[in-house]
Parts: C-alpha cells; structure tokens; sequence
C-alpha cells in the first residue's frame, strides 16, 4: 500500500513537474494563414453561416420562460405583443420552424466548414510535400524515412483537426456566449454583473497548465515519431530480421520505445484532466451564486419564476460554451507543438537555385577536389581529371574507397570541402542542381523501382514518352522479352522496390530507363552487378550504343565492361591514379 501511494505521488509530481522552456511564440501560428487567404470567401461564408447558427440556437432557450410567464394558467405575466395570438400551439410552431431552420442552415454551414478544412489541408500537405522534396540529400542521408513522415503526417493532421472542430468550435462557442450575455443582461442585470465577475475565473484556472501540456505533447509527438522510425526500419529490413532470427529482439526494441509514448499519453491525459476539473469546479461555484442571488430575487419578486428558469438553462449552456472558450490556451497546446514543428520543417533550407544554361556539351572536370563528410572523414583528397563528350571515364577501386562519393560530387548532391567540380567550365555551385541532375542518366547498384507498372518505372525519366519508345529502350535494355513473360507484360505491377522481379530484371529495367532518357551525360555504377556472364555480354554491345557520343563515367568491378573505358583510374587512399590498360586496372 506504501508502495503504491509512493509511485502515485512521484508520477503526480513528474505530471506537474516545470515545463521546459520553448521559443516558441504563439505569433508564429501566423505562418499558417497563408493557406488561408486563397480560400478566404469560402471561410468568411462559413464563419456568417455559424454566425446565423449560433443567433437561432441562441434564442430556443427563451421557449422556456414564454411557456412559464405566458401560458401557464395563474403566471400573472401580461403577454408582449406578438403578431399572432400567443398560444401553446403557436409556441410550438415557431420552435418547429426554429428547428427546421436550424437544421438546414447546420447542413450548409457544415458543408461550407468541410470545404474550408479540406481545401486548407490540402494547400498545406501540398506545400510542405514540395518543400521536403526540395531539401538536399544530405538531409535525408543523416535523417530516417519513417521519422520524418511520422512527423509530416502526423502534424499536419493535427493542423486539420484545428481547421475541422477546433476553430468551429471556439467561433460558435465565442458567438454563443456574445448572444448569451446580451439575452442575460435583458433578463437580469445583477446576475449578468456576478456572472462577469466569476468569468476571469475561468481562464485563472488553466494557467497552471500551459506550458505542462506544451512540453509533455511536445515530448509524445517525438517519441511517437520514434516509434514510426523503427516501425519502417524493421519493415524495411524484414529479410535480414528473419535471417537472424531477430524478431523478439526488434520486439523488443520497438515496445520500448512504444511503453515512452504511453507514459506521455497518460502525463498529458491527466494535465488535460486536472485542468477540466479546474473549469468545472468553477462553473459550479458559478452555478451556486447565481442560483443563491436568482433565488432571492424570485422570492422578491423582483424576478419571474420564468425569467429564473431561462437564466438557470442559459447558465449551463453558457458555462459549457464558456467553459470551451476559456481551456483554448489549453487545448490549443498541441496544436502549438504540431505548428512549432511543421516550422521547423519549413525551416530547413532548400537546395539552392543557381542558373539554368541553355545548352549543355557534358564536359565534367574534377580540379583540386577533396571532400569530407560531416562527421570529419575524408574521402577524397586532391582529385583532378577531366571527361568529355565521347569520352568513357572508368573507376575503380575497393569498397568505401571513394567512387560513389565522386559520383555523389557530379550529381550535386553535395560539394567538395575543397576545389571546384565544373560542367561545361561552370562550377556546379554557381548552376541549378535540378538542371543538373536533368542532363545525366543514372544507373546505380542500389536499385530502387516504385510500386506500379514496369511501363511506367521505365518511363520515370521521361514522363512523356510513348509505348515505342518504353520497349525500344527495354530491347537495348535486354530485357524486352522477359518483360513479355510476365503476367500482365509492360502492365505488370512490380510491387514495393520492384521485389515481384529478380535482382537481374530490376537492374536491367534501370538500364532501360537510363536509355530512355538520352541525358548528355551517364553515369553507370555498377550496372551488370546482378547479371550473369551471359547477358552482361549482350548488355555490354547495347552500353556501348549508349555511350556513343555522352560523356560517361563508369564504376565497376567487371573486367569486361573496362574494355569500354577510353580510360581507367583507381582511387587509392581517397586519391585518383591513373591505370594505363583494363587488365592492370582490374
């Protein structure tokens, strides 16, 4: 029992431990209304439609105290004057055509907040989406897949959340409490000047927890992006878990760091909590004091039993509107944590622009180039080689010596620490990276194929391109015929990373692709890596039709494809050396 009480103290004051501090300000919300303004009329008829809604819903309350002062037999009220007799047939009437119009006006304004939300989250998904793209490889190289669209998805649907009920919410709840204090005040002053008195009460209650909330979601969100993380790491890696017989162990791994996410989740429950109780606690203290001095003044007869009852029936409604209204500091934390997040995303700088020639020859040129990684280790050192147009440049060398990291250089995917890399004489730092990247076909050895048709996996470098062209360039390719034998031909859905395909096939559909570009430049790592001796041998005639003419470099450990190269260097110690024959070479 000891015990007990013992853990549920120290998780109280964990729950009620100091926030940490945040720059955040809630200014910064600001950057997101520019999603807004192109759909502004859309919201400024939604707000006018809640506007209306809430002014209708407003009145229904006051059916209560015609009812009790005008139609109860002995009340003693005069009717106002009203344009039809007052009768309870007539009471009723109005509050089925109230009813009915507030029914179908629900309906439009409905319609109009759904619009609103979606045409909002839609702008910012499609934003930041574009945004992400645009960062630089290294970005997603010391980042993980899984974390990052945790966060972006996440987040973004938090954003939506505020945009689908929360916003809605506050507006009727704010005009809801706007119409309640003027029908309050008409029906009695004094209790409307003690309801004014207890409202700061409300916003008194929260302040505990602001910054608590903040912090702790702020803390979930990561973690549950860890969780993500790990998730598609395993995911990713299924085959190596299952070689290694590792499944209890990533088991393991991943509820650890899932239990760090219930534990926040419970912190934040309770916060949410302890603050709820804070508001209803004073709304009922409110309820008291008004039912205390209303009472006195109905037995005074200073006030209509009527009257009383309307003001008791607007008093829950008010506090429960009031109640909403005042916790927006509190509930509005998570949403400040989604957008401080998204900010920082938004943040992150892009690759940088640069200019855009209007013609390229392809002449790449290496001058004094060393480059180091972030974490301080250097690859290459003092590298300096040229290839031009018809010119097919080989490299080799062992594992981790440096080539891919060339190949990384050419691609502006990153920048030397020291020396220029020029194409057509131009540093690649001075020219657009996309461009760049435009005029030079890939074919890697980490072949990657997206989840839809081998026709479009094809045609991915070249999105206009027709069925002719696609298996022109799968018959160079040499793979035009197995393509055939499969289920659905070109149609064939190759799965997630082209898994439905041999690692042979895949590599070939790559090659097939980098054919069907037809880039100035080409760069090929390793393309006949997975191909047996065979059809590396008809492969090799059709990379010789390819390189007619483009400026190539070639990266691979196949004696066979070196008879290609017009010239063979080996990086060495993160140095370039020049091999004068393919058989010395390999």
């Amino acid at each position: 029992m000891r015990d007990t009480l013992g853990r549920g103290i120290a998780f109280m004051r964990e729950v009620l431990a100091a926030p940490q501090k945040t720059e955040f300000r809630y200014r910064d919300l600001r950057f997101f209304l520019r999603y807004a303004k192109p759909i502004r009329r859309l919201g400024a008829a939604s707000l006018l439609g809640t506007l209306v809604l809430v002014g209708l819903r407003a009145v229904i309350p006051l059916s209560g105290k015609v009812f009790l002062d005008y139609l109860v037999p002995g009340a003693g009220a005069p009717p106002p004057a009203f344009p039809v007799p007052l009768s309870l047939p007539t009471l009723l009437l109005a509050m089925l055509v109230l009813g009915a119009a507030v029914g179908v006006l629900g309906l439009v304004q409905t319609y109009l907040l759904v619009r609103f939300r979606e045409e909002y989250t839609f702008g910012l998904q499609a934003d930041l989406f574009d945004h992400v793209l645009r960062f630089p490889l290294s970005y997603f190289k010391s980042g993980q897949t899984g974390y990052l669209m945790s966060r972006i998805s996440g987040d973004v649907g938090v954003m939506q959340y505020l945009f689908s009920q929360f916003l809605p919410q506050i507006i009727s709840n704010v005009f809801y409490v706007a119409f309640s204090v003027v029908i309050l005040y008409a029906l009695s002053a004094r209790l409307t000047v003690l309801l004014i008195v207890f409202t700061p009460l409300f916003l008194i209650a929260n302040l505990l927890f602001l910054g608590r909330i903040r912090t702790v979601t702020y803390q979930e969100r990561e973690r549950e992006a860890h969780v993500s993380r790990d998730l598609q790491e395993v995911l990713a890696g299924i085959e190596t878990v299952k070689a290694h017989a590792a499944e209890e162990r990533e088991v393991g791994r991943v509820v650890a760091t899932l239990r760090g996410v219930v534990r926040m989740r419970v912190r934040n429950a309770m916060l949410a909590s302890l603050s709820g109780q804070s508001l209803l606690g004073t709304e009922f203290l409110l309820l008291l004091a008004v039912v205390w001095v209303g009472g006195q003044e109905v037995i005074e007869g200073a006030m209509t039993i009527g009257g009383f009852v309307a003001y008791i029936a607007y008093i829950v409604t008010f506090s429960a509107a009031a109640r909403t209204f005042f916790s927006l500091p509190v509930v509005l934390q998570p949403v400040v944590t989604s957008a401080e997040r998204l900010r920082e995303i938004f943040g992150t700088e892009e690759e940088a622009g640069g200019l855009v020639p209007d013609a390229v020859e392809g002449r790449i040129a290496f001058e004094g180039v060393s480059f180091s990684y972030p974490d301080g280790t250097e690859v290459l050192r003092d590298v300096s080689f040229t290839v031009g147009p018809g010119e097919v440049v080989a490299l080799v060398g062992r594992t981790g010596a440096g080539k891919t990291t060339l190949i990384n250089l050419v691609l502006a995917y990153y920048a030397p620490t020291a020396g220029t890399v020029t194409l057509d004489s131009r540093d690649l730092a001075d020219l657009d990276p996309r461009w760049v990247r435009g005029q030079v076909s890939v074919v890697s050895q980490d072949l990657f194929l997206f989840h839809t048709s081998v026709e479009e996996n094809i045609r991915y470098g070249r999105p206009e391109a027709g069925r002719e062209d696609i298996v022109a360039a799968a018959r160079k390719a040499q793979v035009h015929d197995e393509v055939l034998g499969l289920p659905q031909g070109y149609e064939t859905v190759v799965g997630e990373r082209g898994m439905q395909l041999s690692t042979g096939q895949r590599q070939r559909i790559a090659v097939a692709r980098a054919f069907l570009r037809d880039s100035t430049i080409l760069v090929l790592d390793e393309p006949t890596s997975a191909l047996d001796a065979l059809t590396e041998e008809r492969l090799q005639a059709s990379l010789a039709d390819l390189a007619e003419g483009r400026t190539v470099v070639l990266i691979t450990h196949r004696t066979s494809l070196l008879a290609l190269a017009d010239r063979v260097y080996a990086i060495e110690d993160g140095r370039l050396v020049e091999r004068a024959a393919a058989g010395e070479a390999a």
